[in-house]
């Protein structure tokens, strides 16, 4: 859900737009800006459950969260969260960093921080409450040092990256609260292990199974040589234990894999801008090595042929361009007269 768009506000709103809308959905802090008068930022919250996304595109911008804040204004979320585009700068417990695109972050929002970055810039958060997690906010503070430490960071940090660009579309979808509650479980196995807490670890790594495997399975879906051999060795289990796993599911794992990468390929289908030329293409794209198997695939699962929704989704495209040019044209004859 979009929360604030300041292009549709009088530069003179924006800062105080900016502060009230960071306060209300991320963390009580201050903001700055790098250039007050050209203020630039775009902002979104996803719901899903036991989980939020709250995304921030703006021009360069610094948020302090002061001790006095701190001590004065509870915050209960801890945080996913990764730059875009830019390298973003964050303060916290004598700690200073620079982290790049695609540096995950984990940062525990009741502290005193400052955060930001400098030019056209974003950070996409994944946000979990603290008592959802389950753990001492010590243990998290000892993570949130060096979340590199822990064998899932590069399994976690893909998961987030995916569902915070998606958020918007993921929340709508039916299985949101699911996914929420997937990613609770992924950033709690991350703190545990970054923490190095093997009291914790074992009953961690279990709980997260289903969360881990599957986030493994949506992260490497274009691969066609995604098989459950390479998916159980990933996950360190083995065949059986996969298999049963999507039994304890109700799914088939292939028939899951097959109805994921047909999703993705329909949204490429129906994309306003495309990235492929061809059908084909598309099914490459998305693991299918055989174009016959795909078509007869997307058309059992969707009632009609990749080509028919191409054409459909092209038709709706064209009526709704000349609904607008229509409109614009009535409006154009109303003013003239």
């Amino acid at each position: 859900m979009l929360v604030l768009d300041t292009q549709s506000l009088p530069v003179t709103d924006r800062a105080e737009a900016f502060q009230a809308t960071v306060s209300a959905n991320c963390s009580s802090s201050m903001a700055t800006f790098e250039d007050p008068a050209a203020i630039q930022a775009r902002m979104t919250v996803s719901d899903f459950g036991t989980a939020k996304v709250f995304n921030i595109d703006a021009s360069g911008t610094t948020l302090r969260r002061t001790p006095y804040m701190s001590r004065s204004i509870p915050e209960t979320s801890i945080v996913l969260a990764l730059p875009m585009r830019t390298d973003n700068h964050l303060s916290w417990a004598r700690e200073e960093r620079l982290y790049g695109p695609r540096d995950l972050m984990l940062v525990d929002l009741s502290l005193p921080y400052v955060y930001g970055w400098q030019g056209g810039g974003a950070s996409y958060a994944l946000h979990v409450d603290v008592d959802q997690l389950g753990l001492p906010r010590d243990l998290i503070h000892a993570a949130a040092r060096e979340p590199r430490r822990s064998p899932l960071y590069d399994l976690v940090r893909d998961h987030v990256a995916r569902v915070t660009a998606q958020a918007e579309q993921l929340a709508d979808g039916p299985g949101a609260a699911e996914l929420g509650a997937a990613s609770a479980e992924l950033m709690r196995a991350l703190v545990v292990s970054a923490a190095g807490d093997g009291r914790r670890l074992n009953d961690a790594m279990h709980s997260s199974m289903q969360a881990r495997v599957q986030a493994y399975v949506r992260n490497n879906l274009r691969d066609p040589d995604l098989t459950p051999a390479r998916i159980a060795a990933a996950n360190a289990i083995s065949l059986r234990a996969l298999y049963k796993l999507y039994e304890t599911m109700g799914q088939s794992l292939e028939q899951s894999i097959i109805e994921q990468r047909l999703q993705g390929a329909r949204t490429d289908l129906t994309a306003s801008h495309r990235r492929y030329t061809s059908i084909a293409a598309v099914a490459r794209a998305w693991g299918f090595a055989n174009p016959s198997f795909f078509a007869t695939k997307f058309r059992q699962t969707f009632g009609v042929t990749p080509r028919q929704l191409v054409a459909a989704s092209d038709a709706s495209r064209g009526r709704d361009l000349a609904r607008g040019r229509d409109l614009a044209a009535s409006a154009a004859d109303g003013g003239s007269g």
